[in-house]
């Protein structure tokens, strides 16, 4: 796979993980299935669309899975090594992580230690049509994700940070729980109408 590009790569990403072709971007709705009798919508706005396409090539970049677990671990990574230009993104990488330290706090915390020490591509240094046709292996040197792997030991700093983030995340998660009406109602409308 290091000698492909995430253009010759993403189809068969998003075939093995169940995913639309293009990865869900041209929906409507955002389909998260948290087990497999247990699914969730919420809209697609543009902001997401627009950060997307980056987080898929994350996954083949930091070799992070789809499973919830490594989901979280993604968030962590992105949080850390940088997303607040994209706030859909922040936001639901804030999520996720919060997610993780319940049910993956080494896995979590070790992909936040990795994330201050790698880029990505949040940052548009390389736009993303260019980042799409270069090669896997040389993506991964760039962001420094060649050096630093998924078993980054996290410094005092890297979990002094974790920590303070995770605060902001437990108040950014209890805000969030004002919205849990509109997400079931709107998910019972998809399941019911539209996601058949």
């Amino acid at each position: 796979m290091s000698d492909q590009t995430p253009r010759e790569i993403l189809n068969k990403f998003y075939a093995d993980n169940h995913l639309e072709q293009d990865g869900g971007n041209s929906l409507s709705f955002v389909k998260i299935a948290l087990a497999p009798k247990f699914t969730f919508y919420f809209p697609n706005f543009d902001s997401r669309r627009k950060a997307v396409i980056k987080h898929d090539i994350h996954h083949l970049l930091t070799d992070y899975k789809t499973t919830l677990k490594e989901e979280s671990e993604i968030s962590a990574w992105e949080i850390a090594s940088g997303c607040k230009k994209y706030w859909a993104a922040f936001f639901i990488n804030t999520s996720g992580m919060m997610i993780g330290i319940p049910i993956n706090f080494w896995g979590t915390l070790k992909a936040f230690a990795r994330g201050r020490k790698t880029k990505n591509l949040y940052f548009d240094e390389i736009p993303t049509e260019q980042a799409m046709d270069m090669k896997v292996e040389d993506l991964k040197k760039l962001f420094l994700l060649d050096e630093f792997k998924k078993d980054t030991k996290p410094s005092f700093t890297d979990f002094i940070l974790f920590t303070a983030f995770s605060a902001y995340g437990l108040l950014f998660s209890i805000l969030s729980f004002l919205l849990l009406p509109f997400i079931i109602f709107y998910s019972i409308y998809i399941a019911l109408f539209i996601d058949k």
